[in-house]
């Protein structure tokens, strides 16, 4: 079986999808205010126009969920009493109301997107609940006979069938079965369509822990999708301190989604050898890199990366000083309250906020003497 790289779709092309939806959106929404067509009773529709590539970003990017639902609210609020103050609309209540049912909409993908698991047994609960039907239970009963099957051979069989979850569950089932027979079928699975079926696949050649799939599971943290990249960090965490020589070479991988991946293994994994390797992750030309690096060296390291976690509280990416600051609130020592003082001043506002938490935290005469100075800074300012 080849272990090549699960192809990889642009991210550039998928930026430049949404933003030319939302152009055209834009544009239409030019166009309507400038010919008059829009009137104060149907003004409130205007939001729809959004849904598209709102729901595209969502799709995507399910861990921004919570940024997107707060940009969300704050744009219509602003958009609404903006409207209303200029009489464009009679009642801003109205398009709370439409855009209420669109936020809803983006929430529901969001939650779909980040871990369809959670929604479908809620939907299942639901549904099995409220109704009782034969055919609901009879659908249960035929997956219970493929999670509870003992039969190598049924659940190799299964990773072929149609159904997308029968294949997801025939991964998990060979997980749990750890027979090294299944490591071909689950590496054929990685190149599955369904990303769930990756994602379940991946961790279950981890479960079986045979060491030739170390160098696949490598290759499948370039997948197109991040739950099968999560999938193929948790897998190859699973094979422990074998994993690490591996995983600290794949961090010099030219992919920067395989590099971030390696980092997360090693965080998961603990092992002090890959300090080394992570503190110069932790000065590489991707945030995304920088800052997963960053998360692992205030998980591994002790004192000697303090050194490591002060520079990257310089970093020109928010993000990466931000984890910078949690990863030295790990340490609790007062030989922190240094970098975290100089914390206090960052140009970010959430940086300096979980600095301060920090040295509250830390809460000895030094900490709480930094965090007072810098209360009294602001107040004569």
């Amino acid at each position: 079986m080849s272990s090549g790289r699960i192809p990889r779709a642009s991210e550039t092309r998928k930026l430049a999808l949404v933003g030319l939806f939302a152009l055209i959106a834009l544009i239409v929404t030019l166009y309507a205010f400038r010919s008059d067509l829009l009137t104060p009773e149907n003004i409130f529709l205007l939001p729809h126009l959004y849904l598209i590539p709102i729901i595209l970003v969502t799709l995507w990017y399910p861990k921004r969920g919570l940024q997107i639902t707060g940009v969300i609210i704050a744009t219509v609020v602003i958009l609404s009493l903006l409207l209303y103050s200029q009489g464009a609309i009679i009642n801003p209540l109205l398009m709370f109301l439409y855009s209420g049912l669109d936020l809803m909409l983006v929430i529901a993908i969001a939650l779909y997107a980040k871990d369809r698991h959670l929604v479908d047994a809620m939907l299942r609960e639901f549904f099995d609940r409220d109704k009782g039907a034969y055919s609901s239970r009879r659908g249960r009963g035929e997956r219970s006979d493929i999670r509870n099957s003992g039969d190598f051979s049924e659940l190799v069989t299964a990773l072929t069938n149609p159904d997308a979850e029968e294949r997801e569950e025939a991964a998990r089932s060979l997980g749990d079965l750890r027979d090294r027979r299944g490591v071909e079928p689950l590496i054929a699975a990685l190149l599955d369509e369904n990303r769930y079926v990756r994602r379940e696949a991946a961790k279950a050649l981890g479960s079986i822990g045979d060491k030739s799939a170390i160098p696949v599971l490598v290759s499948a943290l370039a997948d197109d999708d991040r739950a099968a990249r999560d999938g193929a960090a948790e897998g190859l965490a699973s094979f422990g301190e074998r994993a690490v020589s591996p995983l600290i070479s794949a961090l010099d991988d030219t992919d920067w989604h395989v590099r971030v991946g390696a980092v997360v293994a090693l965080r998961i994994i603990g092992d002090r050898r890959a300090i080394p390797a992570l503190t110069r992750s932790a000065r590489e030309e991707s945030r995304f890199v920088r800052r997963e690096a960053v998360k692992a060296l205030g998980r591994i390291g002790n004192g000697e990366v303090l050194g490591a976690l002060t520079r990257a509280l310089d970093d020109e990416d928010g993000s990466v000083r931000l984890r910078a600051v949690g990863a030295l609130a790990r340490s609790g020592s007062d030989s922190v309250i240094g970098p975290l003082t100089l914390a206090l001043r960052d140009e970010d506002g959430s940086v300096r906020l979980r600095a301060a938490q920090v040295l509250e935290e830390i809460g000895t005469p030094e900490a709480l003497a930094a965090l007072g100075s810098r209360e009294d800074g602001e107040s004569a300012g």
